[in-house]
């Protein structure tokens, strides 16, 4: 008898067991099977051109193969509020199953815990997807700008460029100014980096702050090599190995508690380039979306086509970005308010807001990139290079409605354009 229950026993745990193993399986095909013929959607929350948009083009040309079901990635931009828009779009709007990602400010997390009331959601729920990149941000001044030096940037001050609130860009100008005595002016509200550098080649800003050193090598590695801009300190936790003898923001804190701050403030650069997901995801596809972000990062191709465009790489799973953000909520309440009063008093900055010009030219179409996304026109001795939205700009073809694929190089058109993007392009 003992015998015969033995094996019975023996027969139930290898039916068992083969149930455990079956589980997964089955969960991976349901997942696939969801998956299959869909399209995942990675919005991002800066205008294209820029460090954040790029990565993310990049991303989405490699995951859907990592997803079960290898579903299609497209990359769309929606800006406003230094991606705080998308932020509550994530949280409250979009669907939460699974085909939509998000690509946000790494400094929009904290904007709740330091009581921005336009943040409408909570950043321990999302799902966090992972981060391309650790960061390091620094400051630069365009080559024409007399500010050489972080102590120029202390006496003389400089015109620094921002797309919003919770962004580094403004962000970091306010907390530089209230914690270490820089004299820096702040412009806001221009819809991305792209649209910033735009901005002081034309001499309306001096410079940037809270630019990360991964798209200064990625975007305008040119610049670096003909000495077009200064970059004038780093800002991290930890210094970044390229640059050994620039100033480290750490160094200045003038006592214990500052140095505290510093540390909160800049803990964010852990997660650089972050991706998230809605809250509430079904699980089995949450875990399918960070595993297939991982398992791209060792991608062979990927790697070789980041290598190609020198886009740096030292990707964070979403687990720990997860971990990160709670023990951000964890912090003391001290160091909070210091923390939270450091970056919100406006005091020690000047700010105004941004006033970009709407311009014309007439030009001839010389290069089309990325579907029309991207389009350059030469005309009257000027060249302009601008984003095409597939949404915001009105684009006529011999006196017709058209869509980005009807534009053809050679074509004679007037453009209209707002920084680096096209409002209207009308072709002949």
């Amino acid at each position: 008898m003992h015998f015969k229950f033995r094996g019975v026993a023996i027969a139930l745990a290898g039916v068992a067991g083969l149930a455990f193993t079956a589980a997964p399986a089955f969960a991976q095909a349901n997942v696939a099977k969801f998956y299959k013929g869909k399209t995942v959607t990675i919005y991002v929350g800066f205008s294209a051109g820029g460090g954040y948009d790029l990565y993310a083009r990049v991303l989405s040309r490699f995951m859907g193969k990592h997803i079960p079901g290898n579903p299609n990635m497209v990359v769309k931009n929606l800006t406003g509020a230094g991606s705080i828009r998308l932020t509550n779009a994530l949280y409250n709007t979009f669907p939460k199953d699974g085909t939509v990602m998000g690509e946000i400010g790494r400094g929009i997390p904290t904007e709740p815990l330091f009581g921005n009331k336009k943040a409408k959601f909570e950043a321990t729920k999302f799902t966090w997807i992972g981060s391309m990149n650790n960061e390091v941000s620094t400051c630069v001044a365009w080559h024409t700008v007399p500010v050489n030096t972080w102590e120029d940037m202390v006496t003389r001050g400089m015109v620094v460029g921002g797309v919003g609130r919770g962004a580094d860009t403004d962000a970091f100008p306010i907390a530089l100014n209230n914690i270490v005595g820089t004299k820096l002016r702040l412009i806001t509200g221009y819809p991305g980096g792209a649209d910033i550098n735009l901005a002081y080649q034309r001499g309306e800003l001096e410079g940037r702050c809270g630019w990360s050193w991964s798209s200064i090598v990625t975007t305008r590695a040119k610049w670096l090599k003909a000495k077009k801009i200064k970059v004038l300190i780093q800002m991290a936790t930890t210094k970044h190995p390229d640059l050994p003898t620039v100033p480290f923001v750490m160094d200045f804190a003038k006592n214990e508690t500052d140095k505290k701050v510093l540390k909160l403030i800049f803990s964010r650069q852990l997660w650089g380039r972050p991706f998230l997901a809605p809250p509430n995801l079904p699980p089995k596809r949450a875990k399918a979306l960070q595993t297939a972000f991982m398992a791209t990062m060792k991608d062979k191709a990927f790697v070789a086509e980041a290598k190609k465009i020198k886009l740096e790489v030292n990707a964070i799973d979403g687990d720990t970005i997860t971990k990160g953000i709670a023990e951000l909520y964890a912090y003391p309440k001290e160091v909070v308010e210091a923390a939270k009063k450091s970056l919100s008093y406006t005091g020690n900055i000047k700010i105004s807001k941004a006033v970009i010009p709407i311009e014309t030219m007439a030009g001839k179409i010389t290069s089309i990139k990325r579907g029309g996304r991207r389009v350059t026109f030469e005309g009257g001795g000027k060249t302009k290079k601008t984003r095409v939205s597939g949404r915001n700009t009105v684009i006529m073809i011999a006196g017709k409605k058209a869509k980005r694929k009807g534009l053809k190089k050679g074509l004679d058109c007037k453009l209209t354009y707002q920084g680096s993007a096209a409002k209207k392009i009308d072709c002949k």
